[in-house]
């Protein structure tokens, strides 16, 4: 059983935790004054709103900065409550490693064991002839391909956006039906296909549902978010912390239009994006980073065991990944393997406009948002990871 040899492995892997901490970097004061005037200087040429980032050493904060404004003539806030979007795929990474642990589930069963409309999934297949035909995949779609974005489902185009616009707005497990209709684009397991939103993340989401037998918000409320002391950190914002949620606008023609006013986060649904739904703000944030810092447990309180630790922060799918600068894609986030010993990056990007990262070696946390919607400012993103670089003084 794949995930059987899968957790075996893992459990020999150990050793990655347990190689020699190195030295924790430092960071100068005139590289730490060099992100905060990138910070300004965006906000000041009109490319973000507003932002806030924050730098730690392990649990320690040793930078957090701020620039520009929740609404006009209200400062951008340090514990503003920001979208994380692909960001929160790392907590429903962890959400099914926990039940993978419980054995509530295992990476090796088929979605359709969960969700039956996956029982009758097609690939689409072109002869020599040119024509089309549909007929049964060579294996079935398993928990293990949605984690690794290696399902072969339809990810992107327009059926995909169709699907996804007629069942957004009902629950969780209505796109997930939808998309085992559309036909496969590749075999489960033969290739990496992120797609826009990572939409395979949308079904594991619904596999989570149905096999604790509670939504994903209360699954993880009860598991993650409660557990870790995780206070600001929700699917849909509660109205005590309305004043904490920033205008929010998007880049058109070169120009911010504002598409959801201060104050007025995302009205309650029924459907909680497995891909992207999270919200949080810095102190949160750092505490679930502490997870993949300390294998799975945080001020004493275990999450999850370090064997899950280790497999969501292994490069599991060699080079099918279509990342450049030798980026893998673990469970949740992107990996940058070393030769030996734990990852020397493990994080991800969501809409363009957050990112969060760790560096297990340095015991380093990064965390960078701004409250611009899809398709935010990649390079933005990138330059702040520069800037990083650039400050730390790594041993």
């Amino acid at each position: 059983m794949l995930g059987g040899l899968l957790w075996g492995l893992l459990t020999s892997a150990l050793a990655i935790h347990a190689a020699a901490d190195s030295p924790e970097p430092h960071f100068s004061a005139a590289g730490l004054a060099a992100i905060q005037a990138f910070m300004d200087d965006a906000v000041a040429v009109g490319r973000i709103p507003s932002a806030q980032a924050m730098l730690a050493i392990d649990d320690r904060v040793v930078w957090q900065g701020t620039a520009g404004e929740m609404a006009p003539g209200v400062p951008m806030r340090e514990d503003a409550i920001m979208p994380l979007a692909s960001v929160g795929k790392l907590f429903t990474a962890v959400a099914a490693m926990i039940l993978v642990e419980r054995g509530a589930i295992a990476l090796d069963d088929p979605v359709s064991r969960y969700l039956p409309e996956f029982t009758d999934v097609r690939i689409a297949v072109v002869d020599a002839q040119d024509s089309t035909r549909l007929e049964a995949p060579a294996r079935p779609i398993t928990i293990y391909h949605l984690l690794t974005h290696t399902s072969g489902l339809t990810v992107s185009g327009d059926e995909f956006w169709a699907a996804w616009d007629a069942n957004t707005d009902l629950t969780t497990a209505h796109l997930a039906r939808a998309l085992a209709k559309l036909p496969l684009v590749a075999q489960p397991g033969e290739r990496f296909e992120y797609g826009p939103t990572g939409a395979a993340y949308e079904v594991l989401a619904a596999v989570i549902e149905v096999a604790s037998g509670q939504t994903l918000e209360a699954f993880m409320f009860e598991n993650i978010f409660e557990p870790l002391g995780l206070q600001d950190t929700f699917f849909f914002v509660p109205a005590e912390r309305a004043t904490r949620w920033p205008a929010q606008y998007r880049m058109v023609d070169g120009a911010m239009v504002l598409v959801q006013a201060y104050a007025d986060p995302f009205p309650r649904s029924t459907f909680f994006h497995g891909g992207g739904g999270v919200a949080s703000a810095p102190r949160d944030i750092l505490r679930f980073a502490q997870l993949f810092l300390h294998q799975g447990s945080v001020d004493g309180v275990r999450i999850l065991a370090p064997q899950s630790v280790a497999m969501m922060m292994s490069d599991q799918v060699g080079e099918k990944s279509t990342f450049s600068d030798g980026l893998r894609w673990g469970f949740g986030a992107s990996v940058l393997p070393a030769e030996s010993g734990p990852p020397l990056y493990y994080g991800w990007v969501g809409g363009g406009y957050a990112i969060l990262w760790v560096k297990p070696r340095l015991k380093l946390v990064a965390y960078f948002a701004f409250p611009l919607t899809p398709p935010g400012d990649h390079e933005l993103l990138r330059e702040f990871e520069r800037l990083v670089d650039a400050a730390s003084e790594a041993p």
